[in-house]
């Protein structure tokens, strides 16, 4: 559901003609390996099945299509950054910021630029960034709303919820929603005092 919210946000860009969305390693290699003049521009997450670490880049790279794949995700490695760049890649891009500049970052990129975070020394000591949208997504998740539940009270898209839990997830460096609430009440990005954490996902 992330990746296809994602990709209706690209799809309002007038440059792009079709999309396709590939949600592991193995689909994503056999497109581009039967089709390789096909795709303008890809958009990948290093977080799929089948995929660990920069391999599927790396894999990506091998068929020739680095110039025109942008990461995008919640990793924020400066040596995955600095290797991506090293690699000839045209971006690597992080969720964790408000859709808004998310929307930007894609087109730039749907315009052909480079597109690469700002990372300086000190950011594998920082406490991870949430955006606001990300803090109220956690927050609920504590009180044991469901996703269905969040996207109603914040009156989103269940889509949009999805991301911008999956994001938090990410920018955290966890791998679920009680882990996530648990890090972000660590770091003081919650309101202490949540009755539970309901770790489904509807």
């Amino acid at each position: 559901m992330v990746s296809e919210a994602t990709a209706d946000k690209i799809a309002r860009n007038p440059l792009v003609a079709e999309i396709q969305v590939c949600n592991s390693a193995e689909k994503t290699l056999a497109v581009l390996r039967d089709e390789p003049d096909r795709w303008d521009l890809i958009f990948l997450d290093l977080d799929v099945p089948g995929a660990v670490g920069l391999s599927l880049a790396m894999e990506i790279k091998n068929l020739g299509k680095a110039s025109v794949t942008c990461i995008l995700t919640g990793n924020p490695c400066a040596d995955y950054i600095a290797q991506i760049a090293a690699a000839g890649f045209q971006g690597y891009m992080l969720k964790a910021m408000e859709i808004s500049e998310l929307e930007k970052e894609l087109n730039r990129a749907i315009a052909g630029k480079k597109v690469f975070p700002t990372v300086g020394k000190s950011n594998t000591t920082e406490t991870p960034r949430l955006t606001g949208r990300q803090r109220e997504c956690l927050q609920l998740v504590s009180e044991e709303k469901s996703n269905g539940e969040i996207a109603r009270i914040l009156s989103m898209h269940l889509g949009t919820v999805n991301y911008h839990i999956d994001s938090a997830m990410d920018a955290l460096g966890v791998g679920s929603r009680a882990h996530a609430v648990s890090a972000a009440l660590h770091l003081g990005l919650l309101a202490a005092g949540s009755p539970g954490v309901n770790d489904g996902k509807n």
